[in-house]
């Protein structure tokens, strides 16, 4: 909405803000023209009728009719699609908010979102504009995001005949930094210890899975006791579908035989392996990261450590440790060298290793 914000002055000098949104949020929310003399009161304001039109949009988008030749009509044909089917639930979910991201944007002054626009006359060059607008009004993070599933979108819609061509396709967009965030291991095991303090020892069983198996912390809140068997997990990871089978950690065994309690009648362990200890329930993907933010104040850790990152500390410690290609794979499921580039982070101590190797003789 910041693009409805201009800087004028009146006739004596004075600087004032305008606020004059498209015809369709006046129409939508019954705004008219308004004027600010401070910036910053001016630029909340937006962000509070961006955040009202989204939710308009939201509530009366089941009422509207889709135009199957528009650009959400082309979203909702790849709904249909194997492609977004096999898509893991978190990655449909990331998906979708890229995808409204575009097309709830008001296009190139018309009276049309980019969603409504038609599929097959969006051209390279207004597909280079809508870049540049996302990059403006949010990050070039998110901005590259949206191309990325924009361009499986028209992919899929021109395999189809939906589309003449793809005008996402070749587009050149600033590389996503990769995430490099590595814990420390005293810092794995204050939080582990913290949680345990604070009555969460689930939370703590879920960080010291995650980070001796390398493992997302998606499927280590969802393991359940027949996932463990012999001392090894055997899961299906939900992203990749891959099928996986690791040893358990001495110190894992260890921790699953006395933080967590065995059916009265029958000793036989049942249900997720970590059960909240405050609902009796398995962790949401929500719940996981609150009461983890909560554990992580209480431990006096930095706040850019996130749970997430204990797969790619795992896997740098392995190599660390002298493990090869193949048995890095092997832990984290990752199908190609490359992909496994991204999560292992060079290290000193890999390049100290890499070299008396190559000059051990």
């Amino acid at each position: 909405m910041t693009k409805y914000l201009e800087e004028r002055k009146t006739a004596d000098g004075t600087v004032y803000y305008a606020f004059n949104p498209s015809r369709g949020v006046r129409d939508a929310l019954n705004l008219r023209y308004k004027k600010f003399t401070i910036k910053r009161e001016a630029t909340a304001y937006c962000q509070q009728v961006a955040l009202e039109y989204a939710l308009h949009r939201r509530k009366n988008e089941g009422t509207v009719k889709i135009d199957d030749d528009s650009v959400l009509g082309l979203i909702n044909f790849y709904k249909t699609t194997q492609e977004w089917l096999k898509l893991a639930e978190n990655s449909q979910t990331f998906y979708d908010l890229q995808l409204r991201t575009a097309t709830d944007l008001d296009f190139e002054h018309s009276r049309m979102t980019f969603g409504q626009q038609r599929a097959k006359n969006i051209t390279a060059t207004q597909a280079d504009k809508l870049f540049t607008m996302i990059q403006r009004q949010y990050s070039d993070h998110r901005a590259a995001h949206v191309v990325k599933v924009l361009r499986k979108v028209y992919n899929v819609g021109f395999r189809h005949d939906k589309v003449p061509s793809n005008p996402f396709s070749n587009m050149k967009i600033p590389g996503l930094a990769t995430r490099k965030v590595l814990w420390e291991p005293e810092q794995v095991m204050k939080l582990i210890e913290t949680a345990d303090a604070m009555g969460h020892p689930s939370i703590g069983t879920i960080t010291l899975l995650a980070y001796d198996l390398c493992a997302r912390p998606g499927d280590m809140r969802q393991l359940t006791w027949a996932n463990y068997h012999d001392e090894q997990f055997a899961y299906i990871q939900e992203k990749t579908k891959t099928i996986m089978g690791v040893a358990a950690s001495p110190r894992l065994i260890e921790r699953l035989k006395h933080h967590h309690q065995y059916d009265s009648l029958d000793l036989e362990r049942i249900g997720c392996i970590a059960i909240c200890e405050t609902t009796g329930k398995p962790y949401s993907k929500d719940l996981l990261v609150k009461y983890f933010a909560r554990i992580r104040k209480q431990s006096g850790l930095p706040t850019h450590l996130q749970l997430r990152d204990l797969r790619r500390t795992g896997a740098t410690e392995m190599a660390e440790a002298g493990c090869t290609e193949d048995e890095l794979r092997a832990v984290t499921g990752h199908q190609s060298r490359e992909i496994l580039a991204t999560y292992v982070r060079p290290t000193m101590k890999l390049a100290t290793s890499a070299i008396n190797k190559r000059f051990a003789s």
